[in-house]
Formats: C-alpha cells, structure tokens, sequence
C-alpha cells in the first residue's frame, strides 16, 4: 500500500467549492433583491406555486445532510452493510406518507402545521410541538454545520472555526433573505453537485480498485456483507430488525412531520403534484442512500489491510471519508473539490432548510398563541423572520464545540432525532388517526415519550464517553502499512475490535444496565410507541373530545366513517371547532330554482 496522502487543496479544488459557494450565494442575491419575497407567504410557502422538481430536491436535501454522506460511509466501513440493507423501506414510507399524511396537510392550508395541534387539540399542544423541534434544532444544527468544517479543514488546513463562521454566514445571508424560493433553488443546485460528487468518486474508486466484483469480494470476505441478519435482539446495534423498523420510522418523522418537509408540500399547488415530489424525493432518498453504502464498501476495499485510525493516521473514523477523497484527489484534479463541495452542499442545503423553516414557525405559532391581538404587516413579519434566522444561525454556529465530545457523528444524531422524532410522531399520529384522543392524552404521551428517550440516550452518551460502553467495529488490519506505521502503532489507539462475526456486538461494564444498551435505531421508535400509548390510556381515562364538534378534515380519510355522520360537511375554524360548509348543496338548489 502507497504512503497516505498529504493531499491540499491546490486552486483548481477551491475553484469548486467557491463556485458552488458563490452560485448559492448569487441564488440569495436574485430573489433577495430582484424577485423579493415581501409577503408571508412568498417568503415561506413560495406563493404556493413552486414546481415539483426544486421541491423533490430539497425534500432529499433536508434529508440527507452532511451527517448522512460523511456518517454512511463509515458507518458501513466500521459495522458492515446491514444498516443500509433496509433502505428499501423509504419506498413503502411515500405510499404512506402520500396516502395517510398529506391529504390532511393540504387540505387544512395552513401556514404552520403546529397550527393543526391546535385545531385539533388546544394551543398548549401546539406549544409542546414547536418547543421539541426548537430542541432539535438547537441540537443538531451544530453537528450539521461541524461535519463539513471538519472535512474541509482536513483539506485546507483552515480552523475548523473559521470555516464553519464563513459557510454559515452564506447559508445565513441566502436563507433569511431569499426565502423558500432561494432556499430550494440553492438545494436543487445543492444536489446536484452531492450527486454528481459522489458518482464521480464512486467511478473513479471503482477502477483503481479492481471493479465492483473486486470490492464485493473483499467486503465478504471481511465480514462487510450483511444483509439479513434476523437476530430479534433490541440491544444489537444493527439487525435486519432495528435498522428496518428504526429506518423506517426515522425517514417517517423526517418526511411526514417535519416542519420544513411540511412546508415543501404546501408550495405546490395541488395534492397531486405534492405527491409527485413526495415520489421523486424517495426515489432519490434511495439512489443516494445507496451510494453511500457503496461507498463505504470502497472504504473498506481500500484500507482493509491498513486501517488509517488504528495506524494513528486520523484521529477518529469520521476523518476517513476525507483522508480517501484526498488520496484520490491527487491523480484526478477537480474530483476532490466536487465531493467536499458535494458535501458542503448536502449541510448547507439542510441547515437552510431547516432555519427557514424553524423561523417562520416561531413567529408564527407564538404570535398567534401568545400574541393573537397583534397584527404586524407583510414586510415586518419578514424582518422578524430573518432576525430569528439570524439569531440561530449564529448560536448553532457557536454550540458546535460540543459536538466534538459526543462520540461516532452518524450515532449521535440519530439519538438526538430519536429523541425529539418520537414524540412529535406520537402527537401527530394521536391527532391525525385516533378521534378518541383529548388533549391530555397528547400532551401527557408526548411529555412522556421525551424524557423517556433523553434519560436513555442520555446516559448511554455519558457511559460511551466513559469508556463502559462500547460499540466495537469489525476487524480491520495494519498488516500492510509502511513499516514506519506498524513500528509506532499502539493498540491502544484504535477503534476497532477484531470482531469477524455477524452482527454489532455491544461491550459495555455490568454497571451500565440494560436498557442504556438498546440499540440507537429504537430510540425513535420506542419514543413514538410509548407517546402513543400513554396517549391512548390517559385519554380512555378521562373526558373524550367532542367528536362531533371536530372537522374530519383533521383526520386521515381512512378514519373519516368513524365520524359523526351529521358533520362530515364542517371545516375547522380558528378554534378547531365546525362551520357549517353547506356552499355546494346551497348552489345547487339555487340552480334548480332557477331552471
């Protein structure tokens, strides 16, 4: 095996980051200044007018950020292919999502989706939706924006700091000034250039290192492939099991009631074509999912015999996908720059989307709950916006160092949406599906879904920075590293187990009890079932809704024969009570007077 490379970027590779950073910007630039977005719902539902394709993209570009291209790969490097084997199941969430979903989203229209919580439930309910994913933002905004800053540090050498002020303050500038129209054009233009950096690469992997057929055998051969490892054990980190149930239900949250995936339903303009782009950004969400995890068999391939963290080259597996692009970069000037503009866009394209979102949902659900009597005009509500914005932006900016304690990045942020995802999920799914459900049984099934997730997530961080928890990889080698490498190596130093079995062993002390062993992919799903449950209890317990008060249209259609016959023609009104909607019926007799 060659010497590791000492690769920089040269001018040709900043060439393809500034441009990808400078046509972003010019993006906030145009509809900051030529096509402005002066009116509410210009800034954040585009007019409700914006195309299938820029909302497809950026539905895919909200999904996958630059923990999803840099965390995939080495996730498949260090535990084999089995997490990515249940991809598949992002097919089966558009039938649900389109089928179950968006009827209720797109027929309500409403500026916030927090506002049907309280159609449905009562304001308080409202406020605990936007308080949990105000959490999440807060949380997981700062390991998005680190993920590129680390890699492109590894590249230029710049202070991780430093980069990450300057990316943010374009993704900032481009998102509180050009609203949703600048913020999925950059995503549209984002992904192309995540796509196209990954192919790239892929391409260029693949002949240097034999062809496919050679990287599937090695990958087999060191235990990589697994692929229907049916072992019903919840605290085995991957399985068939927990990758496909927490898979799914992770990828549920993040297209069905996530504010910014919300919203991108609601720009379109008809149920039809939201379901279209719904369509597109699964197909897409699983084309790029897929080459993540070829990806990471490449890894793989390449450092099988010389593991770059067991050597003391890198200091953590998240420096891996960097280290190879950089190596390849060498010989193919331009490759390099693509794929970290690649995943610079991928975060920036995440970040935007989801400040913008987050900004115009908490002006609009505190003001109308707290501040229902003021009334502020069209541009003013815009400068608020963008002051929020601004506002986060920055704080994420400045919260990032704690990411750097928190262990494997592709770990920590599916606990963190874990935490937050299962009980919004369970306050969604009590309000859309069961009309038995009050608003007690909401709120107690959230409250308590949330710091059931934080109190096991919680300490599972504290024991893996102890060190009573591990989750050791499978066997990799330094065999063949320079002799310089093996000379200074220190076992001690290296993240890797030699484990060769099937499966992710868990290595934790007897001190570290059982349930902080559950694997990571159920944390969103034992948070949306115990939120659901506590909701269903405590609501048979205590006084039901009135059912015949509540439109169906706060309902999923499938739910809609279980109503009150006698008011299946009512519409919400400010309240979540009917109003009579009689207008058809009443122009028809007014026709037959006529005649």
């Amino acid at each position: 095996m060659d010497e590791f490379a000492d690769f920089k970027f040269d001018w040709i590779e900043n060439s393809v980051v500034v441009a990808m950073l400078l046509l972003s910007f010019f993006i906030g630039v145009y509809y900051t200044f030529c096509d402005k977005q002066d009116t509410f719902a210009a800034y954040m539902l585009g007019g409700r007018t914006m195309g299938i394709f820029p909302v497809a993209m950026s539905l895919v570009a909200s999904c996958v950020s630059g923990l999803s291209i840099l965390g995939i790969p080495t996730e498949i490097y260090l535990y084999g292919t089995q997490y990515a084997a249940a991809n598949f199941t992002v097919i089966m969430l558009a039938l649900v999502i389109g089928i179950f979903y968006l009827p209720v989203y797109y027929k309500l229209q409403l500026n916030s989706h927090f506002e049907y919580l309280q159609l449905r439930f009562n304001k308080h309910v409202r406020i605990i939706g936007v308080a949990l994913f105000s959490f999440l933002m807060v949380t997981l905004l700062p390991a998005v924006i680190f993920v590129p800053a680390v890699c492109f540090n590894q590249v230029t050498g710049l202070s991780v700091y430093t980069i990450s002020v300057g990316i943010s303050g374009i993704c900032i500038f481009y998102t509180s000034f050009g609203g949703l129209k600048a913020v999925l054009w950059t995503d549209a233009l984002q992904s192309m250039f995540t796509f196209f950096g990954m192919v790239f690469v892929i391409i260029v992997s693949c002949f240097n290192l034999g062809g496919v057929s050679e990287i599937w055998r090695i990958n087999k051969e060191g235990g990589r492939l697994e692929m229907f490892n049916m072992d019903p054990n919840p605290f085995a980190r991957n399985t068939l099991w927990t990758s496909s149930i927490g898979y799914f239900f992770t990828y549920l949250c993040n297209l069905a009631i996530f504010p910014a995936s919300v919203q991108r339903y609601l720009s379109v303009p008809s149920l039809r074509k939201a379901r279209w782009a719904l369509f597109y950004s699964a197909v897409s969400l699983y084309i790029v999912i897929n080459l993540s995890t070829f990806f990471g068999m490449i890894l793989y391939a390449r450092y099988y015999q010389c593991d770059p963290v067991a050597a003391g080259v890198i200091k953590s597996s998240s420096q891996i996908v960097p280290l190879y692009v950089s190596e390849v970069g060498r010989n193919y000037p331009g490759l390099a720059g693509l794929y970290v503009s690649g995943i610079l866009s991928s975060s920036l394209s995440s970040v935007s989307s989801w400040l913008n979102s987050i900004g115009g949902m908490l002006y609009k659900d505190i003001m109308e709950v707290y501040f229902p009597d003021v009334q502020h005009s069209e541009s003013t509500e815009c400068k608020i916006i963008r002051a929020i914005v601004i506002v986060l932006g920055i704080s994420s900016v400045l919260l990032m160092f704690v990411v750097e304690k928190m262990g494997t990045i592709f770990q920590l942020s599916i606990s963190i949406i874990g935490i937050v995802m299962g009980s919004a999920m369970a306050l969604f799914t009590l309000g859309i599906f069961f009309p038995r459900v009050n608003a007690k049984g909401a709120v107690t099934g959230a409250i308590t879904s949330f710091f059931l997730i934080v109190w096991i997530s919680f300490n599972a961080q504290y024991y893996m920075m102890t060190g009573q928890l591990k989750f050791p990889g499978k066997a990799t080698s330094i065999d063949n590293c320079p002799t310089t490498i093996q000379e200074n190596y220190n076992s001690s130093t290296s993240l890797l187990s030699n484990y060769t079995g099937v499966g992710s062993p868990v290595v934790a002390d007897s001190s570290v009890a059982l349930i902080y062993q559950l694997s990571y992919n159920y944390y969103i799903v034992v948070g949306a079932i115990s939120g659901i449950l506590v909701g269903l209890v405590v609501s048979l317990l205590t006084e039901p809704p009135d059912t015949a008060s509540l439109s169906p249209d706060l309902f999923t259609p499938c739910v809609h024969r279980f109503l009150p016959k006698k008011k299946q023609d009512e519409r919400p009104n400010k309240d979540g009570y009917g109003q009579a909607r009689n207008h058809e019926k009443d122009q028809m007799l007014m026709d037959l007077k006529n005649v």
